[in-house]
């Protein structure tokens, strides 16, 4: 009417809502919020020019209709943002608009509001910089190119206008194939050949991308199974194709594919899925879900564009994907550019991580030369195919043979072996102070490169890193060896591929010095023919010369002896003269002892024989400490298998029950009667080991002490405790006490019993555990009335050998208690900010700190206690009960190693009543060990109301056409409901004349009606939608047809019953009714048969139920 009489006037639509008005309500409470919007609209009133009019459609959306000449946006927001700023201080509004200038009066009112809507939600997208938004050409076009795309593409399925093309990729060494990219052209019948970019992004903002990827996932089976017929599975080329992230949301995603290479009968390891690393950015949890099942189904899974996003090895080391598709433009991949270093390193690790690497986007030869120079063989690109139609691809796979796409092969061959590169890890620090003589070495089968070495090794190899003969013995240490020594280095660096190994050799400096040395090496990773050891040296000149000795008695066992053994009293005369410990022994039933010289008797406690025989019982294994048995064992076992003479230490015990060191060699031979025996020479070597120990505490302690306060040592040996350093108590240094007494009198000065039992799990876990990982924990002290807290770290250096290291953390403590005020104002200054709440969990406590504006007052920190232990325990409290699982799990995924976790669930924070929100948290580690869940939980109420208009129907409440489908197509990945179903597709006959000659408003009001008829007439788990106009389509699960004729004939007889205002008779329904089978897949093959059938009721007079094929 205000157009209408002021026809020489231009007009605007300005559309504007209220940021954060759900938050308010939630804040102040809904009385409040409507209090607010009684109170806008009088300021609407107050503000509107003359002549104009404004009106409220629904919750906090307005919209005002004026003339041009009275409207000035500039001065409309600053009289906007006044008010607002005024009416509460406590709490900030934000106030954006949509314009929309009214050219064409005679436009629908209901398009006009779209307009200014989709106007105003530019605005508030924050790309234009702007707090209003005129609606323009711009915008209306890019609008309606969207919609004409979008309103085409199930047309355009159905025509076949969407062609899969293909770009191969080939192994630059053999110029083979091994499959190809699968990309989506559209053969538009208008505008001609499209690329992707012109219509994945349409569709993945309207929700069409699923229905798309799943056509093209299922040509791309379609190609596979006609390659497959006509060249052999081992001839066909494997395929890869997209995964969108809309993908990775739907549940039934790995069932589908599941059925769809059944269907077509195709192998799943030659359908690879390319995911993108955004898509983990987005959802990680969904997409790690998705790749664990997909890879379990047998699906090759790639990571695409890896190196583009903002945390590629984030998400490499969380995401399990087999194969890695390489962003060349953002490498750059010149060899003359860091770039190209980066390159390099990313293909050795992808070596080390046994993932096969394919690089993208080659276009040149340079390119592609340094990517096979760097260990990238696999390419893909323009320099080798630009994408391709079916028919050009098939030319080029004719002849070819088609390769499998290889796995370099590498392997992790110790835990932990990474902390070796980890300057700060306690494990480093043992590597360079505390270890003794150690290395990190490289063997290729043919040098040995000295990585890394500590100073005790430089030291033990004379290696001064000025002099040029040191760079020699790093690159290759073989080289500097005689040819004896390197042949026995070789041999035990090829054993060492196999398990730990050791070898004896001499070695001459460059200075000209000489020594024995014994290398112990241990493998720690593997990649092809390249080995990383663990090199930990001794030197054994000393040793050596007892070892001459042991030597002509161990040659002479196996022969000289065996010619004796009919000459007992001169065999026995020659072992008793033998200067080291002799003993003979069977390994067929059991280990037996035959003989053992004096030597060996007096070596091990005994007077002679008589006495060792009538304590061992025979035993061979009585005296060896039961932690070395099972080493024994194993040596035995090599020297049956006809290993040679074999070095063995051992602890054993004496007589008195002490513990002592054994050093030997043994040897395998056949007795008088052909029975397995074994020879063994030994010698005492506890004296040895001692001083060894000694000087190794010694090192240990000097490094130790200028971090910690105390050092004490628990000796396994003799189950004692020795005061290594003190810096409190320095008359205490040297004092022993039993284990058990010195405990006790430790954990006496702890007066928490849950502090005392932490201690003591910690210690006996850490003298447990092989891996020799420090462990440690924090407890409070109480000495003559002080109160001290302690830090304690166990340290497990040997089988025999535990450290304990101390120091005074009180004034960390309190220097952390600083840091967590300041902690509290940055949390407290985030949720100001954010307007979110700010969450903090400690797991060491098992604590929450909730930074949250309860009255809007300001931010106070709301501490809870035992937070997971009650969430775990109860289903009451702030979240609902139907939520605190999905919030257990989360905390569950967090323990379990995710670096990020979300979260959606309803909660009662502010006391109001229930509301959604969601957590974004990531984890984080503090000093202490301890791991904390923070981040930031918001309020997404808006947010699931928006995403529930998306996906239902404004009038109806049901889902909408997109989601019609999609459910649809849910429901009939599983077997059960594809064969005992019935699709139904029903609309209102002569629904036009309705409108026509009732109104729009009755029509809309009947389309209601038919909506609710149909929810309460079927079961919840049924799919139930409006697709267009007046038509509905439902998908009744596993029920019988009669039942579903007989609720369809009362559904009619409803809707006969309704009154329409202005129509001359009753509204009526035409259905048609489909029963599903096994072979139906998809919407479409559902959809179609019931929908036949309608036409054939409607052609039939209408008012009917006709079933498909009757």
């Amino acid at each position: 009417m205000i157009i209408d009489g002021h026809p020489n006037e231009s007009y605007l639509l300005v559309y504007g809502d209220i940021d954060r008005f759900k938050v308010y309500n939630d804040l102040f409470g809904a009385p409040a919020g409507d209090r607010l919007l009684a109170d806008i609209g009088a300021m609407i009133r107050d503000l509107m020019p003359a002549g104009a009019a404004a009106a409220r459609l629904r919750a906090d959306h307005f919209v005002c209709c004026c003339s041009r000449s009275s409207f000035d946006p500039d001065r409309m927001l600053a009289a906007l943002d006044a008010w607002f700023a005024s009416y509460r201080e406590d709490f900030t509004f934000f106030v954006r608009l949509g314009i929309f200038p009214i050219d064409d009066p005679s436009l629908d009112v209901n398009l006009m509001c779209d307009r200014a809507l989709l106007a105003l939600r530019s605005a508030k997208s924050g790309y234009v910089g702007s707090k209003y938004v005129f609606y323009d050409e711009k915008l209306r076009s890019s609008v309606l190119k969207e919609q004409e795309l979008a309103g085409e593409m199930i047309a355009a399925l159905e025509g076949g206008q969407f062609v899969p093309y293909f770009q191969p990729q080939y192994r630059y060494a053999t110029g083979r194939m091994i499959g190809a990219e699968v990309l989506a052209r559209w053969n538009h019948p208008a505008k001609g050949l499209l690329g992707p970019t012109e219509f994945i992004p349409v569709f993945e903002r309207n929700g069409l991308i699923a229905t798309f990827d799943y056509y093209m996932w299922e040509q791309a089976c379609r190609c596979l199974r006609m390659w497959i017929d006509g060249r052999g599975v081992e001839g066909a080329p494997r395929l890869s194709v997209n995964l969108s992230r809309a993908d990775i949301y739907r549940s039934d995603l790995c069932t589908y594919l599941k059925g769809l290479v059944e269907r077509y009968d195709v192998p799943a390891e030659l359908l690879h899925l390319e995911i993108t690393e955004s898509a983990y950015m987005e959802a990680p949890e969904q997409l790690i879900g998705a790749v664990t099942k997909l890879r379990a189904a047998g699906f090759v899974v790639e990571m695409d564009d890896f190196g583009s996003g903002y945390s590629s090895l984030n998400t490499l080391k969380d995401v399990p994907v087999d194969v890695l598709k390489l962003d060349m433009g953002f490498l750059g991949a010149s060899a003359s550019s860091r770039g190209g270093l980066i390159l390099a390193s990313v293909v050795r690790m992808a070596r080390w991580l046994d993932l096969p690497l394919i690089a993208e986007g080659v276009e040149t030869k340079q390119q592609a030369a340094y990517l096979a120079s760097v260990g990238c063989d696999y390419m893909q690109g323009y320099l080798f195919s630009k994408p391709v139609d079916r028919e050009t691809f098939e030319k080029l796979l004719e002849g070819t043979a088609v390769e499998d796409l290889a796995h370099p092969f590498a392997e992790s061959l110790q835990d932990g072996a990474a902390e070796f590169w980890d300057v700060d890890s306690q494990l480093s620090l043992i590597f360079n102070s505390y270890a003794g003589p150690a290395a990190i070495a490289e063997y290729d089968g043919e040098t040995c490169e000295l990585i890394r070495v500590n100073g005790e090794f430089a030291r033990l190899l004379d290696l001064d890193d000025e002099a040029a003969s040191a760079e020699l013995v790093r690159k290759n240490f073989l080289g500097v060896l005689q040819e004896e020594d390197r042949a026995a280095l070789e041999e035990a660096l090829r054993a060492a591929s196999e398990g730990d190994a050791a070898c004896d050799l001499r070695y001459r400096s460059a200075a000209g010095k000489g020594r024995w040395l014994r290398l112990h090496l241990r493998p720690l990773s593997r990649a092809d023919s390249v080995i990383s050891l663990y090199v930990l040296a001794e030197e054994t000149t000393e040793e050596q010369v007892l070892r001459d000795r042991l030597a002509a008695p161990r040659d002479s066992i196996p022969g000289g002896l065996q010619r004796l053994r009919r000459q007992n009293e001169a065999r026995q005369q020659l072992y008793d003269a033998i200067p080291c410990g002799i003993v003979r022994y069977t390994v067929g039933d059991g280990q037996h002892i035959v003989s053992i010289n004096k030597k060996g008797c007096e070596l091990l406690g005994y007077r002679d024989r008589e006495e060792f025989i009538a304590s061992s019982g025979d035993n061979a294994l009585m005296p060896i400490h039961e932690d070395d048995v099972p080493r024994h064992r194993a040596g035995i076992e090599r020297l049956r298998n006809g290993s040679k003479p074999l070095d063995f230490a051992y602890r054993y015990y004496r007589s008195d029950g002490t513990v002592g060191w054994l050093e030997g060699t043994s040897a395998y031979e056949l007795g008088p009667e052909g029975e397995p025996m074994i020879q063994s020479a030994f010698l005492d070597v506890s004296g040895r080991r001692r001083k060894s120990h000694e000087l190794d505490l010694q090192r240990f302690t000097e490094v130790l002490c200028s971090v910690y306060d105390e050092i004490f040592e628990f000796d396994r040996m003799d189950d004692r405790y020795h005061v290594l350093y003190s810096a409190l108590h320095p008359e205490s240094i040297g004092v022993a006490l039993p284990l058990e007494e010195a405990l006790e009198r430790w954990m006496a000065h702890i007066p928490d019993g849950v502090e005392r039992a932490g201690l003591r799990k910690t210690f006996d876990e850490c003298r447990a555990n092989v891996s020799g990982k420090p462990s440690s924990c924090t407890y409070k002290l109480s000495k003559g009335g002080n109160a001290t807290w302690c830090q304690s770290t166990f340290i497990r250096v040997s089988d025999t050998c535990t450290l304990c290291c101390n120091k005074d953390v009180t004034e960390g403590l309190a220097t952390e208690d600083r840091r967590r005020a300041w902690q509290d104002e940055r949390y407290r200054l985030l949720t100001e900010m954010t307007n979110k709440m700010s969450f903090d969990y400690d797991s060491d406590t098992d604590t929450v700190l909730l930074y949250i504006d309860r009255t809007g007052d300001g931010v106070e920190a709301q501490v809870i206690p035992h937070y997971l232990e009650k969430l775990a325990s109860t289903r009451s409290g702030v979240v609902h009960p139907d939520d605190m699982d999905d919030v257990r799990r989360m905390f569950e995924d967090a323990r379990a190693g995710a670096a990020e976790v979300s979260a959606e669930y309803r909660a009662n924070y502010y006391g109001h009543g229930y509301a959604w929100y969601r957590a974004n948290l990531f984890v984080a580690h503090d000093n202490a060990g301890a791991w904390h869940l923070v981040g930031l939980i918001e309020n997404i109420e808006d947010e699931r109301d928006l995403r529930y208009r998306a996906e239902n129907d404004a009038a109806t409440g049901l889902s909408n056409h997109a989601t019609t489908q999609d459910l649809v197509a849910a429901a009939l990945a599983k077997p059960a409901v594809r064969e005992h179903s019935v699709c139904v597709v029903l609309d209102i006959d002569d629904f036009k004349a309705v409108n026509d000659n009732s109104g729009h408003m009755e029509g809309d009001a009947l389309l209601r009606k038919v909506g609710s008829v149909l929810r309460s007439s079927f079961r919840e788990s049924d799919v139930i939608g409006r697709v267009g106009g007046d038509e509905f389509v439902l998908l009744l699960k596993e029920v019988d047809m009669d039942v579903v004729l007989r609720k369809l004939n009362q559904v009619r007889a409803q809707i006969s019953a309704t009154t329409v205002p202005g129509l001359g008779h009753a509204p009526t329904l035409s259905v048609g009714v489909y029963a599903t089978c096994s072979d139906d897949r998809t919407y479409r093959d559902v959809f179609t048969r019931a929908d036949e059938a309608l036409y054939q009721a409607k052609r039939a007079g209408k008012n009917r139920v006709q079933v498909y094929g009757s």
